[in-house]
């Protein structure tokens, strides 16, 4: 069941990157074409109007299918396992985006594609081997999780708005993508009050979970439409699926208690994986294309005016 779970979660990752890149194309089309990508900031009117935009609507529908997939593959193996795969989203982006844009692609883009999905492969081995607890799922926990991300989320989005210009995406994405991460989470956690711990659907607890996940999906859909505004769809897509999985199996470690038999090796392991991942995703965010290009641009009109020789001196 778990290589089931693994082979779906391919097949979202795929329509995942579809959708992105579609979903940015949308929201590009809301912006004038000459405009800088890191100053465009999406308001709530234009969020609206992404729902008249066929192409972003397409997408949004190649998203839910990869996210019904994704449910499913939750059902069949723990949160720890399923997730990271998430991250084959960002080749898959890197290849398409490339295709529709016909940009080339640089060694640099490569060996921070490489670096990325080697930290989150990383990650998932440590996790999948080593996240094997269970213990009863507690509502007590599970609301101190969602108070503490909405608070650091908070913060990151304030940071988002102070950040560098090719950093900007990768914050917005990652505001977004925390959200998601713990939404996934939540998604895992109801399941479990109802097929393993037999609570009603109709209970408080079930319903109350189901509440913030919708509540984290919501927030998450804003911020990564953010993200899209501000940068290249494949610097949110890498974004998302590095920190997603990495809030996700966080708090199936911490609140679901898959990592009660963990010990401090693994632990480490993941923490180092971890922070090769995240650093992957700031290399493909630097060394992207139109990052690179904007950087050039911002260069050239910051630089002084050549000297002019007065004509007979």
């Amino acid at each position: 069941m778990i290589v089931l779970a693994i082979g779906m979660q391919v097949v979202s990752s795929f329509l995942f990157a579809s959708g992105a890149i579609l979903q940015s194309l949308g929201v590009k089309s809301t912006f004038h074409p000459s405009a800088t990508a890191s100053s465009n900031k999406l308001t709530f009117a234009g969020l609206l109007k992404l729902f008249t935009i066929p192409k972003w609507l397409l997408g949004l529908t190649f998203v839910f299918m990869g996210a019904a997939i994704h449910l499913v593959a939750l059902s069949f193996a723990p949160v720890a396992v399923v997730q990271p795969v998430g991250i084959l989203a960002v080749p898959w982006s890197v290849l398409l985006a490339a295709r529709i844009h016909k940009h080339a692609l640089s060694h640099k883009m490569w060996i921070a594609v490489a670096v990325t999905v080697a930290g989150v492969v990383g990650f998932t081995v440590f996790s999948s081997l080593f996240a094997t607890g269970e213990k009863q799922v507690e509502f007590a926990p599970m609301f101190i999780a969602f108070l503490v991300v909405c608070a650091i989320c908070a913060v990151l989005s304030y940071l988002a708005t102070k950040a560098a210009p090719w950093a900007r995406a990768m914050m917005w994405s990652s505001v977004g993508a925390t959200f998601y991460g713990l939404a996934s989470g939540f998604m895992k956690a109801a399941m479990d009050l109802v097929l393993k711990h037999g609570q009603p659907f109709g209970g408080f607890e079930v319903l109350a979970t189901v509440l913030m996940m919708l509540a984290c999906y919501g927030l998450g859909v804003w911020m990564i439409q953010q993200g899209y505004a501000s940068g290249p769809a494949e610097i949110t897509v890498g974004t998302m699926t590095t920190v997603d999985p990495f809030v996700a199996v966080l708090f199936g470690l911490i609140v679901l208690g898959e990592g009660m038999d963990m010990g401090v090796g693994p632990a480490v392991g993941m923490a180092v994986t971890g922070a090769i991942a995240v650093y992957g995703v700031m290399l493909l965010s630097k060394d992207h294309p139109d990052a690179v290009e904007e950087r050039r641009l911002a260069a050239e009109i910051g630089a002084p005016e050549p000297a002019t020789v007065p004509p007979g001196s």
